[in-house]
């Protein structure tokens, strides 16, 4: 689940090479928890059978979180100002990892 241009993310999906990797592939204006709830509903998936990796908290991990879902937040080193979560917003009931590569170990 990705959000933005319909198109240019299609594009991104392609030029990386890792299309192949997903069964289902969704692309939204934005990330609410209305949408990951719609998706899961869709694909017959459990809340607690679901995690989200992302580097936002505002639309990775909040959302995700709120529904019962789990989420793994992986901080990029800039952060756009529209994704910034409000503090006390924030709690411990995700894991924050420091890349990518520390995700095998926790999954």
């Amino acid at each position: 689940m990705t959000k933005g241009d319909l198109l240019d993310q299609e594009r991104k999906l392609q030029r990386s090479k890792i299309a192949h990797h997903f069964h289902h592939v969704e692309i939204l204006h934005e990330k609410e928890e209305a949408n990951y709830v719609k998706l899961l509903r869709q694909r017959e998936i459990d809340p607690k059978e679901f995690l989200m990796v992302g580097d936002s908290l505002k639309s990775d991990v909040l959302p995700v979180v709120s529904i019962g879902a789990q989420a793994v937040h992986i901080p990029y080193h800039t952060t756009w100002q529209h994704e910034e979560a409000a503090s006390e917003r924030l709690d411990e009931s995700y894991l924050k990892l420091s890349t990518i590569a520390d995700l095998p170990k926790f999954l």
